[in-house]
């Protein structure tokens, strides 16, 4: 299953994309294309920026009023996979990108990605969040207990 997805996404998407690029560019000319490739670069980069700054923003919100995070990042990973889908040229990988953008649309999806990297993870035993304290933890409550547990000395 992983070879498939892996094919799709370097071998197929980027021959639909290069077909639609070449379709494009005898309908509307070559310059205009190349323009647009580079202004939906620069777009891309632009609102990368801009949303990734509003995430984190929301990000810490959430952390001061002590909310877990994890739907937050992945909001913010979202925002990064968009300005990289949106740098790269193509008309399939512009329109996802832009998708990601759209706040609404990105909160919807970011629980369901959040749920399917949990699954995804689980399936092959890797351990996911905290299942209690640590090793160092442990040693220090077990010193702690040691040191304070003896009666003081007069």
């Amino acid at each position: 299953m992983t070879f498939l997805i892996l094919f799709l996404l370097f071998t197929v998407v980027p021959a639909v994309e290069l077909w639609a690029l070449i379709e494009i560019g005898r309908v509307v000319g070559g310059w205009e294309t190349t323009l647009y490739v580079v202004g939906i670069g620069v777009l891309g980069a632009w609102l990368g920026k801009r949303a990734g700054l509003a995430v984190l923003r929301e990000l810490f919100e959430s952390l001061r009023e002590q909310k877990p995070p994890a739907d937050k990042l992945v909001e913010g990973a979202l925002v990064v996979v968009g300005s990289v889908l949106l740098i790269t040229p193509g008309v399939l990988t512009d329109l996802t990108g832009i998708l990601l953008f759209i706040p609404p649309f990105r909160r919807w999806l970011a629980p369901r990605v959040k749920q399917a990297a949990l699954a995804w993870a689980t399936k092959r035993g890797v351990q996911v969040g905290a299942a209690g304290p640590g090793p160092r933890a442990r040693q220090r409550e077990q010193v702690e207990k040691k040191v304070f547990s003896h009666p003081r000395p007069p």
